[in-house]
């Protein structure tokens, strides 16, 4: 006889490991599948803002059982070559590999009383009033009352049960990094986050990200530029960005193709349907990202521990109306993040318009202390991100108007 659980969490990323945790916690009985086995390799930056802390306390005690780094200095630099530092007088920004960070999540979720399945590739998906019913390619069945689908941007899960029909190029940036050990690559100044708006003349971005003893560096830009400008293969792009950096002095070694993973990243903004009847969508899988930095790992683990919050919420309620969780969901998320990520969206569509916008902005973090200072806040998690939007559109009010006119006219 199949168990019924009260929740499936599909994928254990960030996402899936917050939802994990925060049911079981909770006392719910829940399932984590994860179609790989850890630790796995997952391509990704691995920078997450020190507010990360304050928003999940639980998670600073579990940080010294893997490498972390981290940094209080950003070199932010524009295509013009234009570019600015900006320093916190504490931490702003922890580092870690995600090849240690998801296995810590998904051990924390399992500390807490979740039942982790690896090697558990979720190929189907069913829901009926009653029941959420998975099916993985080895003929394994998992049913529960509700299901979490943070199975990342190629997830299956939410295109199976018509919640999304996939990402146009448009809405995805084709990431083309690498994670070498120190001894291969590394960043000259380990202290220091390496961004870079408009690099060669793309629409996108570049980093180096310093870790412990690795290093991070990565090119990116929207799939849809990808496809019709550069004219080139991913890796060529990503081996002429760091010969680039080593000449310049930013990087001491070279690169090397096995360390180098493309990927891709949602920077449409959410999906339109993140949640339905007993199915709530989380992380990359939701589109849950924020469009002109291409974080993501906050907001998966706060998409992740509110599907989870809403679950238990409507599960203590009772009733019939199962959709309750659904509705719970998306209100909180909207309450939470939906302005961030709206205007990151909005932010971006203006940014990568023109390149001189990009110069000014970087130009106006050097020229203006009260702005940095705010975007500082903000990472550490000192103020809010209503308060930080509230002090930069009083500061710069054109920029507001611009950004309004790009929220009418699309």
């Amino acid at each position: 006889m199949v168990p019924v659980f009260d929740a499936i969490v599909v994928g254990a990323g960030p996402a899936g490991a917050a939802a994990a945790r925060g049911l079981a916690a909770g006392g719910a009985r829940v399932c984590l599948l994860e179609r790989a086995r850890f630790p796995r390799n997952k391509p990704c930056g691995g920078g997450i803002t020190t507010r990360a802390l304050s928003r999940f306390p639980w998670l600073e005690a579990g940080l010294p059982r893997i490498a972390t780094h981290w940094v209080s200095r950003l070199y932010l630099e524009a295509g013009d070559g234009k570019h600015v530092v900006l320093t916190s007088e504490r931490p702003a920004v922890l580092l870690v590999r995600r090849y240690e960070f998801d296995e810590l999540l998904a051990r924390l979720a399992v500390e807490a009383g979740a039942r982790l399945c690896e090697e558990a590739w979720v190929s189907q998906a069913e829901v009926d009033d009653d029941l959420v019913t998975v099916r993985t390619r080895d003929g394994r069945a998992f049913t529960a009352r509700y299901l979490v689908a943070a199975d990342g941007v190629n997830g299956i899960v939410t295109r199976r049960l018509g919640l999304h029909p996939g990402w146009d190029g448009d809405a995805l940036a084709l990431d083309m990094m690498e994670e070498a050990p120190d001894a291969r690559l590394r960043a000259v100044d380990p202290g220091t986050l390496w961004v870079s708006y408009g690099h060669g003349g793309t629409d996108g971005y570049g980093y180096v990200f310093p870790k412990r003893d690795h290093v991070n560096v990565g090119i990116g830009c929207l799939l849809s530029y990808f496809k019709e400008q550069v004219g080139r293969a991913p890796y060529d792009v990503q081996q002429g960005f760091v010969n680039d950096l080593v000449a310049r002095g930013v990087l001491e070694g070279c690169s090397t193709r096995e360390h180098f993973t493309p990927c891709h990243i949602p920077v449409g903004g959410p999906i339109e349907r993140t949640a339905a009847g007993r199915v709530l969508v989380a992380g990359d899988a939701g589109g849950f990202v924020n469009a002109y930095t291409a974080e993501g790992i906050y907001y998966a683990m706060v998409t992740g521990d509110l599907a989870a919050r809403a679950i238990l919420e409507a599960s203590r309620a009772g009733g019939p109306d199962h959709r309750g969780a659904a509705r719970r969901y998306v209100r909180a998320w909207k309450n939470e993040i939906g302005g961030e990520l709206r205007d990151a969206r909005l932010i971006q569509k203006y940014l990568f318009r023109d390149p001189q916008r990009i110069a000014a902005v970087v130009g106006g973090a050097g020229n203006h202390g009260d702005l940095a200072h705010t975007i500082i806040a903000y990472a550490t998690g000192a103020v809010s991100y209503a308060a930080a939007r509230r002090r930069i559109l009083t500061r710069f009010p054109r920029t507001a108007l611009r950004l309004a006119t790009i929220a009418l006219l699309g």
